[in-house]
């Protein structure tokens, strides 16, 4: 059965449009591969592979708990769209990359939706360093979601922090962009663009470095 996220139905559309620009164009015969973390319900994963019909979608999580949602969105998709987003696989971004998943090859894009502010700050780092392996050279990590931007943090984000995320676990926290510029860096990864989307959030498109030649 489909679970679905209220914020997922609002922010799936402007996350598309900023993740499509980004993309590299459509080449006739080829596959464009993405790999999705922290999937969640599996909206996004379906929305992204009925907006774009050369893209492979692999959804992933920590647990697999919502397989049966990632699979129930790609369906009411239809079939074609269905075809195109892989079974939800296994990626706790601590433990890294599991051996069915590095089988599967390297990916053209990685994205990672509203992840970093509700888990333990070492997230941040293995993040960029699952994607420095799962990414190949000269693809990009997108993310979304809230940041301190030189320690500022809007009125709005403090109180979400304040009220929800430290009630969650006192760990968590909305992240600074200059610390995860600093640990990408350690990973081969540069801040490319910075896009300014609803709700006092932020699109991130993260280049892993290409071999120089």
């Amino acid at each position: 059965m489909a679970r679905s996220a209220p914020a997922v139905e609002r922010n799936r559309g402007p996350i598309w449009d900023v993740l499509s620009k980004a993309l590299p164009a459509e080449e006739e015969g080829a596959t464009l591969r993405l790999l999705e973390i922290s999937s969640g319900t599996g909206q996004h994963a379906a929305h992204f592979a009925a907006a774009r019909r050369d893209l492979l979608v692999q959804p992933s999580d920590r647990a697999l708990d919502d397989s049966k949602s990632v699979a129930a969105h790609a369906a009411d998709a239809g079939p074609e769209v269905a075809a195109r987003v892989r079974p939800l696989a296994r990626l706790d971004v601590l433990q890294g990359m599991e051996a069915e998943l590095e089988a599967c090859g390297q990916f053209d894009v990685a994205v990672n939706i509203n992840m970093l502010h509700f888990s333990l700050p070492e997230c941040g780092e293995a993040l960029f360093a699952v994607c420095a392996k799962a990414l190949r050279p000269g693809g990009f990590l997108f993310t979304y979601g809230p940041y301190r931007v030189d320690g500022f943090l809007c009125e709005s984000n403090q109180k979400f922090e304040a009220g929800f995320l430290k009630g969650q676990d006192e760990r968590f926290a909305i992240r600074e962009l200059r610390d995860l510029e600093a640990l990408a860096a350690k990973h081969g990864f540069s801040l490319e663009a910075t896009v300014e989307m609803p709700a006092n959030n932020l699109s991130l498109i993260w280049r892993r470095d290409a071999p120089s030649s």
